[in-house]
């Protein structure tokens, strides 16, 4: 199966534990309710806070959490720039800020280095900009490491 976006089915808030989750994110927790989720390699990727205001370095401040085969990893994604239309093919430029804050992977996933990246990218191209809410016919992502992420 591949990544597909939905809106999350009350059975798995409660089989991944979401709402302890939620409440790591935000004053109050997030709400978020929608997810890219790859069923059967067990992954997902969901976008718990977005900064905002009008200075860019905030504004474009996504913070994400990614379930990689039974391991929260918490993300950080700086949007550089993207585009495309309603209708038309989309794309975006992300830069990775950070993993687990500045922790990196835990030490028993740092062999999986390489296929994590290579699955938050899947991810990233099928979340197509805006997950259920995308109206782009394909998408392409490409995915900067800042010199400062610790993986």
């Amino acid at each position: 199966m591949r990544f597909v976006n939905e809106f999350i089915p009350e059975e798995d808030v409660e089989k991944y534990g979401l709402e302890a989750i939620d409440e790591n994110f935000i004053i109050g927790g997030t709400n978020s309710r929608q997810w890219t989720i790859d069923r059967e390699r067990d992954i997902y990727l969901r976008n718990v806070a977005r900064g905002g205001g009008n200075e860019p370095e905030i504004r474009n401040q996504w913070k994400w959490t990614f379930y990689w085969h039974g391991n929260l990893i918490n993300i950080r994604l700086d949007l550089l720039d993207g585009g495309g239309g309603r209708g038309k093919p989309g794309w975006s430029h992300w830069k990775l800020i950070w993993v687990n804050g500045s922790h990196g992977l835990p030490e028993h996933l740092h062999k999986y280095r390489e296929e994590i990246l290579a699955d938050l990218k899947e991810a990233l191209i099928a979340y197509k900009g805006s997950g259920v809410y995308s109206k782009n016919t394909s998408y392409s992502v490409i995915l900067d490491i800042s010199n400062e992420c610790t993986l």
